[in-house]
């Protein structure tokens, strides 16, 4: 089909009508392709480059550049005008009114239906007879109007913005790198904070907090040999080990930090239950002779035997009848012994080893307990309900009477500057003011509580009740957590600072449990596919390509850090603002995080990051993975370059993608 240069758009609108005409059409001429990449832009360019080519416009004259230019399209849809100045153009060119069709200007049916269908929409290129003398008028649009005329003229005209092809720049990686989802839930109201991936150092996700007491769990089992009858328990800071009174028996079990038995101590006489040892002491003054002996309360012998830290016993000192327990004084490097049948208190010189003298008592003291600050001893005297004081220079201070029904334990807590006495047949603990040595308060425990002990890993007191095999755990502030069960409670129970593990005796069963902490916080939930993707992450690293953070809940992820770990033992760590890569969608908190593209994910990193109480975090991570045998097979890798798959290279290795 040729047609003149200068067409005109009456020319062009019965060219127009001629192409689409229906009838069969010959190769040259069917131009329209029925099938398109889906997109109204790719249509679009296909129609104008075959319109060009069709109507032979290649080379088109001024006078139809110019006709049009003002009555042609909307830019971006057909661009067969002038575009040199799309910005201007953009600014300057509305969208003009569909124009009424009068009887004369109509076609036939068939003609628009083929339009519509191939062409443009309806009014944009006007294809009606365009004779000059009976083209209406057109009203030229101002160049510079009023808002309120703006508003007024785009009332009437509603027009389909044309989707580009991707609105999210980050579209190509999600359609062309696999992912790993990780989701973590903080169901709890305080801010938790959680590690991923670091396989190497084995970090838990989420350790649970000190406080988190209801987090506790048995992560060892001692078997002691039966018939021991284990009771009395202490960890010694000098050598880090656990010494557990074996009271039938006559002997001391040490264990490690790692719960293991590493040596029985047998005492004199070795016969069964002459020896009878139920309690400690141990020196923890650091500055004396004797740092870290541990003093063995034989309560049948009657005696002290006293413990060196090559686990030799060393010797025995003689005390009153009956010994119970006894505790070490750091102001005077003196050992206290409560002596229940001659009621009455047995002081030895922790480093020469001999009895210094005696103290009277109430009536049969059971426990004692001494203030690390100023030297106070304290002495449970169950039968009297009350409780002696003395000072470091062994003078009489005074007695605190009505001490609850039957107190057998005093302990002090360095949180709150405070000595506990516990009183078994009442059910109570009594707070004790250092200063004025007055009772200040009670607070209520479960049933039987006999022995009490410090945790320096959270600050609480632990209360051991006999009866129903709980715990009653005492915070600083003296409100309390009842209830916790971890197996039979008895007088032997001590915390462990070096492995944050507590230690009870069991002495029914000949057992001691070793209670420590669950590996991951039970108030924060992750999806449970995620142990197995940092082992896969850990043997065959990942090449981050982009990261993206969901968050639910108002507030932001905060102290965002990666950690890189060295074999020699350095860290590196490197913070990130999340505020840099809000991408707020919905009501939820978006973060397209582009910084983490090009880090790696394997071993020997990690992220740690804090997640705000009541939040769940989706985090969407798009990667490259590589095998290590890649790294190692030459073959491999030139196999992979030979195929022209892309190399990932990093500093000192040559890494082929295997995505």
């Amino acid at each position: 089909m040729k047609v003149s240069a200068n067409i005109g758009m009456n020319g062009l609108a019965q060219s127009l009508k001629k192409i689409f005409a229906e009838k069969k059409k010959s190769a040259e001429d069917n131009f329209v392709e029925k099938s398109y990449e889906g997109t109204d832009d790719n249509f679009f360019e296909a129609t104008n480059t075959n319109l060009r080519s069709a109507l032979n416009l290649d080379k088109k004259s001024e006078s139809y550049e110019k006709d049009l230019k003002h009555y042609g399209t909307k830019i971006k849809l057909i661009d067969i005008a002038d575009d040199d100045i799309p910005n201007k153009r953009i600014k300057e060119i509305l969208p003009l009114k569909k124009p009424a069709k009068s009887p004369k200007e109509k076609f036939e049916e068939k003609y628009e239906k083929d339009l519509k269908r191939f062409g443009t929409r309806q009014g944009i290129i006007r294809v009606s007879n365009d004779d000059p003398a009976k083209r209406k008028k057109s009203k030229s649009f101002p160049t510079n109007f009023s808002k309120a005329v703006y508003e007024n003229i785009m009332s009437k005209w509603k027009t389909r913005e044309v989707t580009p092809f991707s609105v999210n720049p980050f579209s190509d990686i999600y359609r062309e790198f696999p992912k790993v989802q990780v989701t973590v839930h903080n169901r709890s109201t305080e801010e938790k904070e959680i590690v991923l991936w670091g396989a190497n150092q084995n970090i838990s996700t989420s350790e649970p907090a000190p406080g988190d007491v209801h987090d506790h769990t048995i992560v060892a089992q001692i078997s002691i040999p039966a018939g021991v009858h284990p009771q009395g328990i202490v960890v010694n800071p000098a050598n880090q080990l656990v010494y557990v009174a074996n009271q039938l028996s006559g002997s001391v079990t040490v264990l490690d930090g790692n719960h293991q038995v590493i040596k029985v101590i047998q005492l004199q006489p070795t016969f069964p239950g002459f020896t009878s040892p139920v309690a400690f002491a141990v020196n923890t003054k650091s500055s004396s002779s004797k740092y870290g002996y541990v003093y063995v309360v034989c309560s049948v012998a009657n005696v002290l035997a006293v413990i060196d830290l090559s686990l030799n016993v060393v010797g025995y000192v003689p005390v009153g009848t009956r010994p119970v327990s006894a505790a070490f004084n750091p102001v005077n490097v003196h050992v206290y012994v409560a002596n229940l049948v001659s009621d009455n208190l047995s002081v030895i010189d922790a480093e020469a080893l001999t009895e210094l003298s005696s103290l009277p008592t109430g009536q049969d003291p059971i426990g004692v307990g001494v203030d690390p600050v100023n030297g106070d001893i304290y002495v449970a005297n169950s039968l009297a309900n009350s409780v002696t004081v003395y000072d470091s220079t062994n003078t009489l201070v005074t007695t605190i009477a009505a001490v609850g029904q039957y107190p057998t334990s005093i302990t002090y807590n360095p949180a709150n500057d405070t000595m506990y006495a516990v009183a078994t047949n009442n059910n109570f603990v009594y707070q004790i003011e250092r200063a004025t040595h007055t009772i200040v308060g009670t607070i209520e425990a479960g049933n039987k509580p006999y022995n009490s002990f410090f945790d320096s890993y959270n600050g609480f007191l632990y209360v051991q009740n006999r009866a129903d095999n709980t715990f009653t755990v005492i915070r600083p502030d003296n409100s309390k957590i009842d209830g916790l069960s971890f197996g039979e409670q008895n007088i032997g129970g001590a915390f462990n600072s070096f492995n944050k593990t507590i230690y009870v005796s069991d002495t029914s069963n000949n057992t001691i449990n070793a209670i420590g902490y669950l590996l991951v916080s039970s108030t924060v939930a992750i999806n449970p596919d995620y142990s197995e993707m940092r082992e896969e992450l850990q043997s065959n690293p990942a090449v981050i390509q982009h990261v993206k953070f969901v968050v639910t809940g108002g507030e932001r992820l905060n102290s965002f850090r990666i950690n890189k770990f060295t074999p020699t033992g350095r860290t590196s760590s490197k913070p990130l603002s999340f505020e840099l890569y809000a991408s707020p969608q919905s009501k939820l908190n978006v973060a397209e995080v582009t910084e983490l593209a090009g880090t790696i994910i394997d071993g020997k990193m990690n992220w740690r990051f804090k997640v705000p109480g009541l939040h769940s975090v989706s985090i969407l991570v798009w990667y490259r993975q590589f095998e290590v045998r890649e790294i190692l097979s030459p073959t491999n890798k030139k196999s992979k370059i030979n195929n022209h798959e892309q190399q990932i290279k990093l500093p000192g290795n040559s890494l082929h993608s295997n995505a």
